[in-house]
């Protein structure tokens, strides 16, 4: 039972094309057909969590790992040994292991209806209410969950599982991704879910698994499903964890693996009126360019540093408004993203 699916409840939310940053429902729930996919990346810097309107999230520095998770989405006919179970189930969406996870689609909701793989078999009885529709910033929605569950690694043994979420809608913004790769008009979620698992075998003695998991997730109206998402989850009772895990959309990140330069590029000063140093070292004496973009994606300025061994330049801004800027470096195939707030 190591693998425990908070997700479940947070559901797949995802965003729509529109001014306000609305989820919809006709635009954004999976369907059948639809395939998933997240790669694992590690941080080596503070993982940005802010909230709010008009926010920076810099996420370029994070370097990519090897696992990739993918979830596809299936009929139901199609799915798991205990499928006829999940009454009312229209889709499931699958891992390519064990693990099926079911789901309810009605006129303005989408709901789970339970998740089963090779250690443990769970049917709500309450359903998990993903979200109603639509979603957007300030959105706020929180629902309870209960059920019955078999433990198949125990012996079939019977349990018992309840749980809550909610899901909020907490800030807009810009994301930078590693690459230089940077998504303006964003929408930040942060989805919050329990689920506590309590199976009264008489062999071990009682077995409970307490689950808390905080998501947050980041969505652009170019993609179905979110760019990047931040997943904490604490276990306690019988069988305790803890994991923080960044995870990006591989199909929208591209240089992952070229940010080996981040360290030794640095701006300064940070805020800056009329001017700022850009510093770094091109030990590989290749062609450096720098582009100020603004936070609407605009380009401001774009600047040939040259190709030293040791660059340090400075920039004249004397022309560029107040605001928050992101100032993107290119050294060669490599990119480096930092923010830069201008007064």
């Amino acid at each position: 039972m190591k693998k425990i699916y908070l997700t479940i409840i947070a559901g797949a939310f995802v965003m729509s094309a529109s001014a306000q940053l609305s989820l919809t429902q006709a635009f954004n729930e999976p369907v059948i057909g639809n395939v998933q996919t997240l790669q694992n990346f590690d941080s080596v810097v503070v993982i940005p969590k802010n909230t709010g309107t008009n926010q920076m999230w810099n996420f370029s520095a994070a370097i990519a790992d090897t696992i990739i998770e993918t979830a596809t989405f299936i009929s139901v006919s199609s799915s798991g040994p205990n499928a006829s179970i999940y009454t009312g189930a229209t889709m499931a969406d699958f891992d390519g292991g064990s693990y099926y996870n079911y789901y309810k689609s009605t006129s303005n909701m989408y709901e789970n209806l339970g998740f089963e793989d090779a250690n443990v078999i769970v049917q709500f009885t309450n359903t998990a209410v993903a979200a109603t529709y639509p979603i957007t910033l300030g959105y706020n929605f929180s629902d309870v969950a209960a059920g019955t569950c078999t433990a198949i690694v125990l012996g079939n043994a019977p349990g018992t599982i309840d749980g809550t979420s909610n899901v909020m809608g907490t800030g807009t913004g810009t994301l930078m991704l590693p690459g230089g790769v940077i998504f303006t008009n964003v929408l930040q979620t942060i989805s919050t879910a329990t689920i506590n698992i309590n199976i009264p075998t008489t062999f071990i003695g009682p077995v409970t698994i307490n689950n808390e998991g905080i998501t947050y997730s980041y969505y652009h109206a170019s993609q179905k499903f979110p760019v990047l998402t931040v997943e904490y989850v604490t276990t306690t009772g019988t069988f305790p964890a803890q994991t923080a895990t960044v995870k990006m959309n591989p199909s929208v990140v591209t240089g992952v693996n070229d940010v080996n330069f981040d360290a030794s590029f640095s701006i300064f000063p940070n805020p800056a009126k009329d001017r700022f140093t850009v510093k770094l070292q091109n030990l590989a004496n290749a062609n450096c360019n720098i582009e100020i973009v603004n936070s609407y994606g605009q380009i401001a300025q774009s600047i040939n540093l040259g190709n030293e061994t040791t660059i340090s330049n400075t920039v004249s801004i004397s022309e560029l408004n107040p605001g928050i800027y992101m100032v993107k470096t290119t050294l060669g195939n490599k990119v480096s993203v930092r923010k830069l707030i201008v007064e």
